[in-house]
């Protein structure tokens, strides 16, 4: 914790609010397609430009981490600096811009290229949680085809992508599978 910002607690959030967040990531990963909301609070930062993300990085990092944020697929990008800076202000952990030496790896939009190891955390911060929010508009309909893995909606789109572009044209926001699920 070398050089951290002193009056601030550690990771800028207090710690009923990081034990909140904590709880609703572990239901988003106990319950498939749950989209679960969280009180995000105010943060030194233009909201829009990752504070979701940024929350939910305060929340699980801890002293001893390594963070990489990436920004579009890049670590130059003024967000990209501006949370790694944030980060090591309110922290004083280390940062990197290599995937490989990161225990904690913030990223918009892009998974790292670099296979990733089981003791990394990779928090995906996205504009639109929901893959399927274009497809049907009903969340209590999204939840379940997420619990039955009922992706044939989204198959037909793909394939309507390709019978009338040649390609799939959808270049973002439908399910993928992880670990199996």
């Amino acid at each position: 914790m070398a050089n951290a910002l002193t009056g601030y607690n550690f990771a800028y959030l207090d710690e009923q609010t990081k034990r909140m967040i904590r709880r609703a990531i572990l239901k988003a990963v106990a319950i498939p397609g749950y989209q679960v909301p969280f009180g995000g609070r105010e943060m030194p930062m233009p909201y829009g430009w990752g504070t979701g993300g940024i929350q939910l990085t305060a929340s699980v990092i801890g002293e001893n981490d390594v963070l990489k944020v990436i920004d579009q697929g890049a670590d130059d990008t003024t967000n990209a600096v501006s949370i790694r800076q944030f980060f090591k202000r309110v922290t004083g952990v280390a940062t990197t811009e290599r995937t490989e030496d990161a225990t904690l790896i913030q990223t918009r939009h892009r998974i790292p290229e670099t296979p990733l190891t089981d003791d990394q955390i990779l928090i995906f911060q996205v504009p639109i949680p929901e893959p399927l929010r274009f497809i049907e508009p009903r969340e209590t309909e999204t939840r379940t085809m997420h619990a039955l893995e009922e992706y044939g909606v989204m198959q037909v789109k793909l394939y309507e992508d390709i019978a009338r572009f040649g390609h799939i044209a959808t270049t973002y926001a439908y399910p993928v599978k992880v670990n199996g699920r």
